[in-house]
């Protein structure tokens, strides 16, 4: 028999697939819209490289190597993408966080599963369509190895939950003010630089690329994608995938303890 915990979650799964499977037309245009976004990234690397001989690499990227970066980042990006700090803005300012403390299940546990079955959906509906049609559109470059593949894909989970955890702690500000939108278009394209999304961390300033690989963003995009290009020998890969995992479960243990912190302050609150 499986515990009332593990019950918990495989319904909140379930709950995160459906609910966006009632809106998966909206993916075909996301599809036109991610598959946009990278010709025009596609485009700006080409005229960038159209200053170097044929096949010379710039910060030790070809072209080929850009596009193939270019490309799974975004596809990784339709896979770990979530609102869960949106989510429990709306909850907060809605009264409706109060359901889930009458409730005996664990707020950050729901919305992990609520952002995994959302995951789950985009896997079939979005990511894998999106890949398919790069790989068609695009000079991308097939994994250097198998292990080099499933490093990509264990990494890209990691990414997902990474992004979860702080994406929690970011929704749980709204417990402290009354809106958190700026906060949020500030985490938004904060990630999108650190990460690595944007552009490899090799073309950074030497005081951003320093400030990227002391912070956990670069595990979210760029992580994944040096793993794919085999950016690092085995004993690297596996460093990495050590690094990241670390960084996982610390940001677990701050989500925990954040919302156990919030929890008592409401509870003061509504005395």
């Amino acid at each position: 028999m499986s515990s009332p915990a593990a019950s918990q979650m495989g319904a909140f799964i379930r709950v995160g697939f459906l609910r966006l499977l009632a809106f998966r037309l909206r993916y075909v245009t996301g599809i036109l819209t991610y598959t946009l976004n990278v010709s025009i990234y596609y485009f700006i690397w080409r005229a960038v490289y159209a200053h170097t001989a044929p096949g010379a690499p710039l910060r030790g990227y070809e072209l080929a190597d850009i596009i193939t970066y270019v490309a799974l980042g975004w596809s990784i990006r339709s896979f770990y993408f979530n609102n869960i700090d949106r989510e429990i803005a709306t909850l907060v300012t809605e009264g409706h966080i109060t359901l889930y403390m009458a409730r005996p299940v664990n707020l950050l546990h729901a919305m992990t599963s609520l952002a995994a079955g959302e995951s789950l959906f985009r896997i079939t509906a979005f990511t894998g369509p999106i890949s398919v049609a790069f790989f068609f559109l695009f000079p991308i470059h097939p994994p250097i190895s198998p292990i080099a593949f499933l490093a990509f894909v264990l990494s890209a989970v990691m990414s997902f939950l990474l992004l979860v955890y702080i994406n929690f702690m970011v929704g749980l500000i709204s417990f402290l003010t009354q809106s958190i939108m700026g906060i949020l278009s500030a985490k938004h394209y904060a990630i999108q630089l650190l990460s690595g999304l944007l552009m490899p961390l090799a073309f950074f300033p030497d005081w951003l690329r320093t400030l990227s690989m002391v912070l956990p963003f670069r595990h979210i995009a760029h992580t994944p994608v040096a793993l794919y290009l085999g950016r690092t020998s085995e004993t690297g890969a596996g460093t990495a995938l050590a690094v990241q995992a670390l960084w996982v479960v610390l940001f677990y243990g701050l989500a925990r303890l954040t919302w156990s912190r919030m929890m008592r302050r409401l509870v003061i609150q509504g005395g």
